[in-house]
C-alpha cells in the first residue's frame, strides 16, 4: 500500500471531496451512531471495511475523518460536548483511508457535515529530534494507537505516531504542534512529569501550587529528557479545516 507523506496527508484529506469529484465517496453499507453509553472508555477500533469509535465527541470524529488536529479545525465550541458512538461496516472492506473517506460521508448524511479548506498562517510548535536521537522503541505488536492518561501528570501510549503524539501535546500547548521529527513508524512512549511539577512547586510539602507552574516549561523539559524530543516554537502556513454547517443530533439510524 503506497503511503502519503505525513505532511501532505491533511490537505489531501480535506481536499477529498474535491478530489473525488464527480465520483461517488466510498460508503458504509451499515452504520449506527447513537450517544455514547455512559462509563465506556474513548477508543477507536478499526480492521478492514470495519470502524468502531466509542465515547468521543464531534470534535473527534471530524478530526479523525479528515486526519487533521482539533486545533487546525474551526467549528463551534459545543463540538466538544455530546458524546457518541459509532459502529459503521463496509462489506467491500477497506483500509483507514477509505475508512475515514466513509467516516466524512456518514458524518455529511447524518449530522449534514459541510466543511472547506484554507491556509492560514499562525503561531505553531515544530516537533523536531533532540541531539540524543529518541528514547522510545518501535512498536513489536500490531493494533490501533492507544492512549492512557495514567493521571494529570503521566502519558502511556502504544502504537503511536510521531504525529499522534504530535496532535495528543497540542491540547496543553493550545497551539498546534507540527512533526518534524522525520522519523515514520509506530512507538511505544510513557512521559511522567510529575517530578518537575513537584520541582517546579518549591519541592513536596513546600507550599508550591500549580498555579504558580509553568507548565509549558515543565512539558519542553520533560519531553526533551525523557523523549529525546524537543519543541521550537515559529510561524508556519497550515491546513485549516472551517466547518459550515453541522447538526448537534444525528438522523436516526
Amino acid at each position: 500500500m503506497k503511503t502519503i507523506a505525513p505532511a501532505i496527508l491533511p490537505l489531501v484529506a480535506m481536499m477529498g471531496v474535491v478530489v473525488c469529484a464527480g465520483q461517488t465517496l466510498p460508503a458504509f453499507d451499515v452504520a449506527s451512531i447513537r450517544p455514547a453509553a455512559g462509563g465506556m472508555r474513548p477508543e477507536v477500533q478499526t480492521s478492514p471495511g470495519s470502524l468502531t469509535i466509542r465515547n468521543q465527541n464531534l470534535m473527534f470524529l471530524i478530526y479523525w475523518a479528515y486526519d487533521t488536529p482539533p486545533f487546525q479545525i474551526n467549528g463551534p465550541a459545543w463540538l466538544n460536548q455530546d458524546r457518541f458512538d459509532v459502529l459503521a461496516k463496509a462489506e467491500a472492506g477497506g483500509d483507514e483511508m477509505h475508512l475515514r473517506l466513509m467516516l466524512r460521508n456518514l458524518l455529511a448524511d447524518r449530522f449534514g457535515l459541510k466543511t472547506h479548506a484554507e491556509r492560514k498562517e499562525m503561531q505553531v510548535y515544530s516537533l523536531t529530534l533532540g541531539k540524543g536521537g529518541p528514547k522510545f522503541q518501535e512498536s513489536k505488536d500490531e493494533g490501533p494507537p492507544v492512549f492512557d492518561r495514567g493521571g494529570p501528570t503521566t502519558l502511556t501510549a502504544h502504537r503511536v505516531t510521531m504525529k499522534d503524539l504530535a496532535v495528543q501535546i497540542s491540547e496543553p500547548l493550545n497551539r498546534p504542534v507540527i512533526d518534524e521529527t522525520g522519523i515514520a513508524g509506530r512507538y511505544e512512549i510513557k512521559i511522567d512529569v510529575s517530578g518537575y511539577m513537584q520541582a517546579a512547586a518549591g519541592g513536596e510539602g513546600k507550599g508550591g501550587g500549580e498555579g504558580q507552574i509553568d507548565v509549558m516549561s515543565v512539558l519542553f523539559t520533560g519531553l526533551q529528557e525523557q523523549l529525546g524530543v524537543k519543541l521550537e516554537s515559529k510561524k508556519a502556513t497550515v491546513d485549516i479545516l472551517v466547518v459550515d454547517h453541522l447538526e448537534k443530533a444525528p438522523t436516526e439510524n
